[in-house]
């Protein structure tokens, strides 16, 4: 009797929410726990050999940080460190296991329109369609001033990018407006089919493709390097959001020589509700539709598309005693099974549980915006004051973050904001404006003594 051959098992981790990731990442790397057999010897040059994914570029130059912080020296040879989506084709093409077909298709990619140039053409286009429409049907959705069309050409670079990076093609604009809504629906796929076949024929005339298209295929491209390497490669970070990223963390993960590191993947919530994070058509209570705004969205197709379950991921470190995670999938738990949340409640552990999780919480209550952040900068200012202690800023709002950074100039304290810093806030951008204001303002005094104390 002939007996199948067991599936290889997928070297696939998760670091807890409330572990540091690039911290237990690393030295889950140097201890040999993701790659069997790496590294090999002590050798310094042995690092050299893997290659480090990671979301971002800002994740990446705090990994070499926290490198040289674990090894505790001031200076070592790393890994490979590789933002994902920014890959090079030349690595690509000239790396040894890229040859033949693999390296000419590297190579032959088309160049991309610059974000300014593919503004300035979009905006073109736009203020073609706007010209279209007869005065009987109607002002036009947007304005015709060239500044209202650069804003909707911004918009709809946003939305293409979306469709590319979805992988939906446009033929399924057309079943997204029925017939018996407003106007506008049909004005708005108008305009789409206006500008799309249009903007298609300045790139093919162009030889152009867009750049969402072109990262989709360096990903491709270098998933199908990787699998022909013996090399160690972690990929760790990224949930898969992206369909062209998820394959190239499918890749990797089942890899002989690949690993593949999970932030935060909810171990808390019961199977019956994960399950339920990707739809279920056959829930009559509920719409049944998938939850796509749900935070663990991402990981659990991700995870649907290795073909393992939530129990086949290894742990690399233990969740912090304060127990937040459990609070926190109690608290994004599918809106079909919220019912579920008195039973855990009627647990006998359950409010010792929430309070350890609360108990170094705390709310304030501002009166104002200014006061707001001020406190955040009180915050922040005493944490840098304590020994051993760090802290940091998570806000959608930039304007908060503009007065926690300012708060904090008046103290001498330098913070690095992620965000970074837009032309017309840095010190020639400053300039800039203020001897713009000037010279239109007729050398205003106000004007003048800001221009002269800049």
């Amino acid at each position: 009797m002939i007996h199948a051959m067991p599936a290889a098992k997928l070297n696939v981790f998760n670091i807890p929410a409330s572990a540091p990731f690039l911290p237990v990442l690393i030295d889950a790397l140097r201890a040999g726990k993701l790659v069997t057999g790496f590294p090999a010897t002590h050798d310094p040059l042995e690092l050299a050999r893997a290659t480090l994914y990671l979301p971002t570029r800002r994740a990446c130059r705090l990994a070499r940080e926290v490198f040289l912080d674990q090894l505790k020296t001031d200076a070592a040879i790393l890994p490979r460190i590789v933002a994902l989506g920014d890959l090079d084709e030349d690595e690509i093409a000239f790396a040894e296991a890229a040859t033949g077909e693999l390296a000419e298709a590297a190579l032959a990619l088309p160049e991309t329109f610059s974000t300014l140039e593919r503004r300035l053409t979009l905006a073109e286009l736009i203020s073609k369609w706007a010209a279209t429409i007869a005065p009987e049907q109607g002002a036009p959705l947007i304005a015709n001033p060239p500044e209202a069309a650069m804003a909707l050409a911004d918009t709809l670079a946003r939305l293409m990018d979306d469709m590319i990076t979805r992988q939906v093609p446009w033929d399924n604009l057309d079943k997204l407006v029925p017939e018996d809504l407003d106007e506008y629906w049909k004005q708005s796929l108008d305009f789409l089919k206006f500008m799309h076949p249009r903007w298609r024929a300045i790139l093919a005339e162009q030889n152009a493709i867009e750049q969402a298209e072109r990262r989709d295929k360096l990903i491709e491209a270098e998933a199908k390097r990787l699998a022909g390497s013996d090399a160690p490669v972690i990929a760790a970070g990224s949930t898969g959001s992206m369909p062209a990223t998820a394959k190239l963390l499918a890749t990797i993960a089942k890899l002989p020589h690949g690993a593949l590191v999970l932030p935060g993947l909810d171990m808390d919530l019961d199977d019956a509700s994960w399950a339920l994070i990707a739809g279920n058509t056959d829930d009559k209570s509920h719409d049944g539709a998938p939850a796509a705004g749900h935070a663990q969205f991402a990981m659990h197709a991700l995870l649907d598309q290795l073909r393992i379950k939530r129990s086949d991921v290894e742990q690399l470190a233990s969740p912090r005693p304060h127990g937040r995670e459990l609070l926190v999938s109690e608290a994004l738990r599918p809106a079909a099974t919220t019912e579920r949340w008195q039973a855990r409640a009627g647990k006998k552990d359950f409010d010792t549980v929430v309070a350890k999780a609360l108990a170094s919480l705390a709310i304030i209550e501002a009166a104002n915006a200014e006061e707001e952040a001020l406190a955040i900068a009180v915050a922040l200012r005493e944490a840098i004051e304590t020994p051993g202690k760090t802290a940091a800023l998570v806000t959608p709002d930039r304007a908060l973050a503009r007065r926690v950074v300012a708060a904090l100039a008046r103290w001498q304290v330098a913070v690095d904001d992620s965000a970074g810093v837009a032309l017309p806030g840095t010190n020639a951008g400053v300039f800039a404006r203020l001897a713009a204001d000037a010279a239109l303002g007729g050398l205003e005094p106000v004007a003048l003594l800001a221009l002269l104390k800049h």
